[in-house]
This record gives structure tokens, C-alpha cells and sequence, in this order.
């Protein structure tokens, strides 16, 4: 009768239903050493776990903080060298982008912005004379109703 009840045991063990009352059960069977001979394939596996649970890490763990400090040091490093490219950036345009206090200075700098638009425009409509030619090209080619 009861090889009957711990072969159920252990198939709802296998496939994990088993309450802990059940579990403790079938460890104290398995521990007795008295398994029918079908069954002790399974006890090294229970065996296994009473001797599992028992087991503790011994060893100290020490506890360093100097790398922790070298890397804090190093964050606070990087935020300050960050900090100060911002500050820096940001002074060199307001000198750059500022105004200009002589008008003829500031005609100067206006004409060679506008010089530098007009040459990129122009580079830009230089292809447009060859999509003329093959729009004329295409519209003697195939005559639109």
C-alpha cells in the first residue's frame, strides 16, 4: 500500500504538484535506505538534495572600496572635463555668432555668407540643364495627347 502511495508521490514530484508535506515524504522514504528496488534510481537525487541543503559558503568576503573610489573619482573626472567643454563650446560661439560692432566688418562677413549660398545653389542647378535635355529628349520620343 504504501510503494503505491510514494510511486504517485513521485510521479506528481516529476512533474512538480507536490506540496511540501508531500516532498518531505518522499525525502524521509528515500533516506530510510528500505526503497524498493525499482525506485533507487531516484534516491541519489534526494540524497543529493538532504546533502545540498546542509551545505554554507565558509569563505570571508572581503569588501574593497578603493577601486570603487578610483572609479568614482574617474566619473567625477569625466563630468567636470564635460562641464567645462559645454562652458567653453558656448563662449566660442557667442564670439563667433555675436555682433559686429564696425558696419563695414559686418557687410564683409554678409557678402561672403551669401557668396558661399550662391556657389552651393549653383551646384545644385547645374544638373537641372541635363534633366531639360532629356524632359525635351523624352517629349520627342513619346508625343503626349
Amino acid at each position: 500500500m504504501e510503494l503505491t502511495v510514494i510511486e504517485n508521490l513521485l510521479e506528481k514530484y516529476l512533474i512538480a504538484e507536490t506540496s511540501i508535506k508531500e516532498e518531505e515524504r518522499l525525502k524521509a522514504y528515500f533516506a530510510s535506505g528500505d526503497v524498493a528496488p525499482h525506485l533507487k534510481e531516484y534516491a541519489p537525487m534526494f540524497t543529493y538534495f538532504n546533502l545540498a541543503k546542509q551545505e554554507s559558503f565558509t569563505k570571508e568576503v572581503r569588501y574593497t572600496s578603493g577601486r570603487k573610489r578610483v572609479f568614482s573619482l574617474v566619473a567625477v573626472a569625466a563630468s567636470v572635463v564635460i562641464v567645462l567643454g559645454v562652458v567653453f563650446q558656448n563662449n566660442t560661439r557667442m564670439n563667433e555668432f555675436g555682433t559686429y560692432e564696425d558696419p563695414e566688418v559686418a557687410m564683409q562677413k554678409t557678402k561672403e555668407a551669401l557668396e558661399m549660398v550662391s556657389m552651393y545653389m549653383n551646384t545644385g542647378t547645374e544638373d537641372l540643364g541635363y534633366l531639360q535635355e532629356f524632359n525635351s529628349t523624352k517629349d520627342k520620343i513619346v508625343k503626349n495627347p
